[in-house]
């Protein structure tokens, strides 16, 4: 029997929080994520993200400089990222800790 494993948008925050020894989001209704989780991401590991205004915009720009594609998919209609794109930038993250390990907590 195959066990499929469903993560939910604040599960995987949870993670990339925990991980750059950051405070929790808090999610508004449905599973939208705060603006603030990305705001805070690109300043821990040091990106610059002051041109840009969209939580889509900002995770983008997280994924593309760790290398990986910004898929369509990664993003919805609201200016909402999906699970698929809060992923990507958790694996973006785990790049850019593979560089940084002071960070680690």
């Amino acid at each position: 029997m195959k066990v499929r494993i469903i993560l939910l948008k604040s599960e995987v925050a949870h993670e990339i929080t925990k991980r750059l020894g950051l405070p929790d989001v808090h999610f508004s209704r449905g599973s939208t994520e705060p603006k603030e989780l990305f705001v805070q991401i690109a300043n821990t590991i040091g990106i610059n993200i002051i041109d840009i205004n969209t939580k889509p915009g900002i995770a983008r720009k997280i994924v593309e400089l760790s290398g990986e594609s910004w898929h369509p998919d990664y993003e919805s209609s609201g200016s909402t990222v999906t699970l698929q794109g809060l992923m990507a930038v958790n694996r973006a993250v785990e790049f850019f800790l593979a560089g940084k390990p002071e960070i680690t907590s």
